[in-house]
């Protein structure tokens, strides 16, 4: 009988013996760790062949929307005049009935009555400035009337803020009879007030971006 191992058993030895070891890889098979070292640092393009990173957005402020506005949109002074007279009218009537209600001495208290009106008068300017507008376009009953609109700058829908600063600037605008706002307006390439100016708003006939 012959002291030589067999063949077969060795074989099958050294296969469970490398089965038992964890830490070695199968044959042909990549190291656990390949698959992340093959992938890009943070900020790096993936390698040749690959589908690559999309670029970062750009840093706030670093790309500016271009104006689309043109001077030309914003030639309606003469319509504006008109409108505004129509707008200051509508726009006075509510806050005009308040002081005239409550504008006198109440349970003695003469202020009070004041201060009941005025916030009465408050409340329907920024309806009629704000609210409405916003709502409707960018248009007064004015606006609707004379078939212009209040829009942003860069061409979007004037938001509610900005309108709000514009109505707040009307009581700069009005002065001297309205004379502060003509003159700026006249002067301004845009034709813009000063409430316009604050808000980053234009006024353009209302067939303009009526997509917006």
């Amino acid at each position: 009988m012959s002291s030589m191992p067999d063949n077969g058993a060795t074989g099958d030895q050294g296969r469970t013996q490398q089965t038992a070891r964890p830490d070695v890889p199968a044959q042909g098979a990549a190291p656990p760790d390949q698959a992340t070292q093959q992938q890009p640092p943070p900020g790096q393009p993936m390698q040749q062949g690959r589908q690559p990173m999309a670029p970062p957005p750009p840093r706030y402020g670093q790309a500016r929307r271009p104006m689309i506005v043109t001077e030309a949109e914003t030639r309606v002074t003469g319509r504006r005049i008109v409108q505004y007279i129509v707008d200051y009218f509508l726009a006075g009537i509510i806050p005009a009935i308040a002081y005239w209600v409550f504008d006198n001495e109440v349970n003695g208290i003469r202020g009070l009555g004041w201060l009941v009106a005025t916030v009465i008068a408050a409340a329907a300017y920024f309806a009629y400035w704000v609210l409405y507008p916003y709502s409707h376009g960018g248009q007064t009953f004015g606006m609707q009337l004379f078939r212009l609109r209040v829009i942003s700058k860069n061409g979007g829908k004037a938001s509610m803020m900005q309108l709000f600063i514009r109505g707040i600037f009307l009581i700069l605008d009005t002065l001297f009879f309205g004379l502060v706002g003509l003159i700026t307006i006249l002067a301004s390439r845009y034709r813009q007030r000063i409430g316009d100016h604050a808000a980053g708003t234009v006024v353009v006939p209302v067939r303009y971006g009526q997509g917006i």
